[in-house]
């Protein structure tokens, strides 16, 4: 396993000028501000250093936070990314679209980022310093997508840009911005593996992931992120150019989920990754207790007190939206990127929406969540640890999302 610096948000980037090339990786930590000289310094390459630097915190925010840049009436660059009200807001985060909208002026007031210094302001912009990509449009980019490692820096994914200073015009800082919105961290305890066992004295299948540093996709893949594979795969001819689809989950054969997940130095999710990310333990602080219990639900562990186990009892039982929050199943209006399905950790659509591909190292046959909006909320499929089989292939009439997940060593 090839090591990743931490597990703490960050970004990579590096600074370069005329004459000089230095490579500096920047953790995102809570640290004292710099103690910069109050006096404008003399030399140019001094000035671009000292404003660049002080710009990173908004440069940081754009690039995680972009979904709070976004005014009431939307974005103005259709033939970029398209604003919908069933997406979530969160699909703008950590969005390489996103940043090319904003820079070429398709959000509502957007302009430099500005930089109070030395008693002055400076402004500091992205630059269209990368080639068109003809399946999106035919401007130049003000990003590229590269996959690492890059320069000796290790990371799978990257967005690379060039930041500019207004007042220092014939200098550029080369960034790379790292996903830092895509994954989440599995806290290390104690797991159990399917559904609870009859027998209230058995403990089941249980393992634990100490000393293991695992990450995993909060979303489905998305069909924008295949793009983004395809495009670096020399595969252009397959991407979707239907922007309406991009932040809809990817339908792909099953080799061709793993291929993806590869590629990134990543693998398919796993069904036992996928019970501790759903199943809320009972106590969060010890990860070591006697007993592991199997809740029914994310949200509850008596599924009779969810909309769900109402469902059973009563037919003519009427979803709210509420319901829908909590699990898009048949009956629910679609929505993309919506965080208001989440777990414990940090995963999203523990129930409903997709049926879900995984690996199965247990049960290799118990290869598919099938908890989706494909059926009605009285359905007994609407339960942890119920799994049926996927053959890998695409059935439009069944379409199967995936995710990914990340063990790296520190």
């Amino acid at each position: 396993m090839k090591k990743k610096p931490s597990f703490v948000p960050k970004l990579i980037f590096i600074l370069s000028s005329l004459s000089i090339l230095s490579i500096l990786i920047l953790f995102f930590r809570p640290q004292p501000a710099p103690q910069l000289k109050s006096l404008r310094p003399k030399q140019s390459e001094t000035l671009f250093a000292h404003v660049i630097q002080a710009a990173l915190p908004q440069v940081q925010k754009l690039w995680e936070e972009g979904d709070l840049f976004i005014k009431k009436d939307g974005l103005q660059c259709p033939d970029e990314i398209l604003f919908d009200k069933k997406v979530g807001r969160s699909y703008f985060q950590c969005q390489p679209h996103f940043w090319q909208c904003y820079w070429a002026g398709g959000v509502k007031g957007a302009g430099a980022i500005e930089v109070n210094l030395f008693g002055e302001i400076f402004h500091v912009r992205a630059r269209r310093s990368f080639k068109p990509i003809p399946s999106y449009s035919s401007v130049e980019r003000f990003y590229e997508i590269i996959k690492g490692p890059h320069q000796e820096m290790n990371f799978h994914y990257g967005v690379l840009i060039e930041l500019t200073l207004d007042e220092v015009p014939d200098m550029s800082w080369p960034m790379i911005l790292t996903d830092t919105c895509r994954d989440t961290y599995l806290p290390q305890r104690i797991y159990g593996y399917g559904k609870r066992p009859a027998d209230v004295k058995d403990n089941g299948f249980l393992w634990d992931n100490f000393d293991r540093h695992i990450f995993i996709d909060k979303f489905y893949v998305t069909n924008q992120m295949v793009n983004e594979w395809r495009i670096l795969s020399g595969k252009k001819d397959q991407l979707i150019a239907d922007r309406t689809a991009w932040p809809k989950p990817a339908l792909l054969t099953l080799a061709d989920q793993k291929a993806y997940c590869s590629f990134w130095g990543k693998r398919l999710l796993e069904a036992k990754l996928f019970d501790a990310a759903t199943m809320t333990p009972m106590d969060l602080k010890n990860p070591r207790p006697q007993r592991i219990l199997r809740p029914q639900t994310p949200w509850q562990r008596d599924l009779s007190k969810t909309f769900l186990g109402m469902s059973r009892i009563n037919p003519d039982y009427q979803l709210t939206p509420l319901d829908c929050q909590l699990a898009q199943v048949q009956g629910c209006h679609e929505k993309y990127f919506t965080t208001d399905s989440v777990t414990w950790m940090g995963l999203h659509f523990p129930l409903g929406y997709f049926p879900e591909s995984m690996e199965n190292t247990i049960e290799p046959d118990k290869n598919l969540k099938l908890s989706s909006r494909f059926y009605p909320p009285d359905s007994e499929v609407h339960e942890l640890g119920v799994r049926s089989s996927w053959n890998g292939q695409i059935n439009q009439e069944l379409p199967v999302a995936f995710r990914c997940y990340e063990e790296v060593s520190l």
